[in-house]
């Protein structure tokens, strides 16, 4: 499993990373689907579920 060895994890906690990543972009898939059809709701939806997982750009 060289993936594995490229990143130093183990299967089971690359397993867990994997899982909670898919949780919030699914998240984020279903309030951006709702905020297509009712623009003023949840307008942050998108830029939400990008930076849960892309750290702030520093200065």
């Amino acid at each position: 499993m060289g993936h594995l060895a490229d990143i130093n994890k183990s299967y089971l906690s690359h397993l867990i990373g994997a899982w909670k990543m898919a949780f919030w972009f699914a998240l984020g898939s279903i309030r951006l689907i709702i905020h297509g059809f009712l623009p003023n709701f949840d307008e942050h939806a998108g830029q939400d579920t990008v930076d849960h997982y892309q750290p702030p750009a520093k200065n």
